[in-house]
């Protein structure tokens, strides 16, 4: 299946793992050298302004573009920002075969050795925030005049805005990003930089996870499937005993007492309150129509007036 050429929403909005295969993918169908060459300057961007490392496949590629390839303008024209993912004897050897002399290779670097240490400045605004999503918003214009923008997310907000507008700027140096052959990214117009608060997310990707994980989770269910009538007499055995234990508890708290008593037989984690009065016959049909509290007081009426009439007939005698 061919590789379609690679735009602005592959370069800087594609997941890095993805993006790095599609690179790979390309040039293994093309050969177009210049063309992946200045995806790879795209990919520098993006990754100074996220302050984030090129996968390692990637600079492997470098090194054998710039080694092996037939010289080329566009190799020339963008060598410095590769520098750092050479060898110091593989530079020199590129060098040699890129340019005739020191002043063939600073004509032909002047503008990309201008933008060289702004791949490589270190945010120092010191603003990035927990849980906060940040993202570029610029704005070219392309060789009509007509307004495009650019949106990078991931970024480092602690970025200053001279490095970062720079970083944008090398973009206008990129002859891959076009519409209907028009060459977008012509002209630098601004930038903003924003942050947002990330509040709830969702990643399809994570139900791939969630269904590997699950596959020894099935393995592991039908093989209970098969134990099940042993688990399930395991599990009833348990519960009987758990039952059995609640159900003697308080029986076995009242047969370890060494002087057993009326009280003691009642377990003791639930007392009773005390009755006022000695307890009597069942006399609930007498409770019909009258409350708790009123029989209670009629009892204590009556036993008052009990032992008022036996003071009474003492003192008669």
């Amino acid at each position: 299946m061919d590789v379609a050429k690679l735009g602005q929403r592959q370069l800087f909005l594609m997941k890095w793992e993805n993006l790095e295969g599609r690179i790979l993918k390309r040039f293994e169908q093309s050969q177009n050298v210049s063309e992946v060459i200045e995806y790879l300057v795209a990919v520098l961007v993006r990754s100074a302004l996220c302050s984030r490392a090129i996968p390692e496949t990637l600079q492997a590629l470098i090194r054998e573009l710039f080694l092996t390839s037939e010289p080329s303008d566009t190799l020339r024209q963008y060598a410095p920002y590769f520098e750092e993912y050479c060898e110091k004897s593989e530079w020199k050897t590129i060098i040699k075969r890129l340019f005739r002399n020191e002043a063939d290779y600073l004509a032909c670097t002047k503008e990309a050795r201008g933008y060289k240490e702004y791949l490589t400045k270190e945010g120092t605004l010191d603003i990035r925030q927990e849980n906060h999503a940040y993202i570029v918003e610029s704005f070219f214009e392309d060789m009509n005049g007509k307004r495009h923008k650019l949106t990078i997310r991931e970024v480092d907000p602690n970025k200053a805005a001279p490095v970062v507008t720079k970083l944008l700027q090398i973009l206008t140096t990129l002859t891959i990003f076009e519409t209907n052959g028009v060459r977008k990214f012509v002209k630098f117009i601004n930038y903003e930089g924003t942050g947002k608060i990330i509040t709830t997310a969702y990643d399809t990707r994570m139900e791939e996870v969630e269904e590997s994980v699950q596959e020894p989770s099935d393995k592991t269910a039908s093989d209970d499937t098969k134990t099940g009538a042993s688990s399930k007499k395991t599990g009833n055995l348990n519960q009987l005993a758990n039952e059995r234990k609640q159900t003697t508890t308080p029986q076995d708290k009242a047969n370890v007492t060494l002087t057993p008593t009326p009280a003691a037989s009642k377990p003791k984690s639930k007392p009773k309150k005390p009755s006022k009065t000695p307890k009597k016959s069942d006399t609930a049909y007498l409770r019909y129509g009258k409350t708790t509290e009123r029989i209670e007081k009629e009892r204590e009426d009556r036993r008052l007036e009990r032992k008022k009439n036996k003071l009474l007939k003492k003192k008669k005698k």
